[in-house]
């Protein structure tokens, strides 16, 4: 049984960054944890390592003699479309593909693979395998299993999403760093460099302690729960055996939200390297300077806050739970201590106008930002926002699509990606919701203000971390 991990997403060269797939990390884990006889049949294929035509031989040469060979790839909405496309290339005589990610799991039916895994993965991988632990797991765990008809089409056998599963039952160790290539050299995206350092990530957490409406982290992974510095130390340890690290990325959508915070902060401040993680500004209200000075002085190089808005009433719309000021802050307190800021911002809300979205820009410009990024509010699976629209609650723009898409829809399938019905435009083959601006004229207004962005970011320079000559080893 030859398995093969792969995490397509974005063609080569429309994304800045090349980073770790850490779900994928987690299941190869899990299998060898599973079945330790198996551990010498697992490879993880790297596209942007092995090019795109490489990468599709080496999977399809690989799995083809592993009788059977089986193919996991990660899905993501907007990136769908490659991973159908990269189903259809590998798949052949005893090949397996199992799909897993955000997409599938709000529309598995959507999928060409041969299993879909709903939600998150370790439990499905225990269930599939079989250990000692399948007796502790639903038998569906979350997995799909689709049948191909004579005529063709395929039918879906579905099971719900498995979203229970707690941090501290992940797979000891929680990435199998070691199985990523030699070869395989990561970058970080522009607002993320550090010096030009590879960086690695890892997470301690599942899920976000809030709830934005426009983002589908609940939907995907349930409820938020954290590991213990425990865990985390034999991670760092197991990545420190197998990786010269010379900076770190946490993934955790709010990393300041952790109960062990001080602790987490010993620890990673003891490699000397730096690292950056996202949090959000609610936890900088309140000695918001001593939070930042503590942060600084533990190696952490950037912050990224998901500021998304300086108009009280769009942070409203979003369920942000907080408001212009404590935006405004959060970042004060980050650059008054040498800590760089980078920063997000969403326009294309319902009642967005040319001149709100300058005034808002004005107010960005403010802010001593290492970076900011320009988003057009898209439309993702799961999310709060897609329900409503879904539901009937909201309803897209009156005549921006012509007769081509209801105003109100049937529900949330329609708001996948289909260039031919919304436009190729950001967000792609998706509608706005901006009542007052045309997807056009969205499109046009990000790109001015990020050509501006091009000339005034970095605003300042903070003081870079001071580190120990050299990587980190073990």
């Amino acid at each position: 049984m030859n398995q093969a991990f792969v995490p397509p997403g974005m063609e080569i060269g429309q994304t800045g960054a090349h980073l770790p797939g850490l779900g994928l990390l987690m299941l190869a884990s899990t299998i060898r944890e599973t079945r330790p006889e198996l551990a010498d049949r697992i490879r993880y294929f790297d596209e942007e390592d092995l090019g795109e035509e490489g990468c599709v031989a080496s999977v399809r040469q690989w799995v083809s003699g592993g009788n059977p060979g089986i193919v996991m790839l990660t899905t993501y909405t907007l990136t769908h479309h490659r991973q159908l496309s990269f189903a259809e290339e590998v798949r052949g005589p005893g090949i397996v593909v199992i799909a897993g990610g955000p997409h599938v799991t709000a529309h598995p039916e959507t999928s060409n693979a041969d299993i879909v895994v709903r939600g998150e993965g370790v439990s499905a991988m225990r269930a599939l395998f079989f250990d000692d632990h399948a007796s502790e797991v639903p038998a569906s765990a979350g997995i799909c299993f689709s049948k191909t008809l004579e005529d063709g089409s395929r039918v879906w056998e579905l099971s719900p999403p498995s979203r229970k599963l707690r941090p501290e039952q992940w797979p000891n160790p929680s990435f199998a760093y070691d199985i990523i290539p030699k070869s395989v050299r990561h970058r970080a995206s522009s607002k993320r460099d550090m010096d030009g350092l590879e960086p690695m990530t890892i997470i301690l957490s599942k899920g976000c302690p809030e709830a934005c409406h426009f983002c589908s982290s609940g939907a995907q992974n349930g409820k938020w729960r954290t590991r213990s510095i425990s865990r985390f130390r034999d991670d760092l340890a197991f990545l420190l055996a197998h990786h010269d690290l010379e900076a770190l990325e946490f993934h955790d959508d709010d990393f300041l939200a952790h109960p062990e915070i001080d602790s987490l902060l010993d620890v990673v401040g003891g490699l000397g390297i730096p690292w950056n993680c996202y949090g959000r500004v609610d936890h900088f209200a309140e000695n918001g300077l001593l939070l930042a000075e503590k942060l600084r002085k533990h190696g952490c190089r950037r912050m990224f806050l998901g500021l998304e808005s300086m108009d009280d009433s769009k942070l409203e719309f979003f369920n942000k739970r907080a408001n212009s000021w404590m935006n405004r802050n959060a970042v004060m307190c980050c650059a008054a201590q040498g800590l760089e800021v980078a920063a997000g911002w969403i326009i294309g809300a319902p009642g967005d106008t040319k001149g709100g979205l300058y005034s808002e820009f004005e107010k960005f410009l403010e802010l001593p930002l290492f970076s900011l990024d320009v988003n057009i509010l898209s439309l993702n699976p799961g999310a709060v926002l897609s329900k409503k629209l879904a539901s009937g609650n909201m309803s897209l723009p009156v005549g921006q699509y012509g007769d081509s898409a209801a105003t109100v829809l049937r529900g949330e399938i329609e708001l996948l990606p289909d260039s031919d019905k919304f436009g190729a435009l950001e967000p792609w083959g998706q509608p706005t919701v901006c009542d007052e601006l045309a997807k056009s004229e969205l499109n046009e207004l990000a790109s001015i203000f990020r050509g501006v962005i091009d000339d005034r970011f970095p605003s300042f320079t903070a003081t870079k971390t001071l580190r120990a000559p050299g990587r980190v080893h073990n």
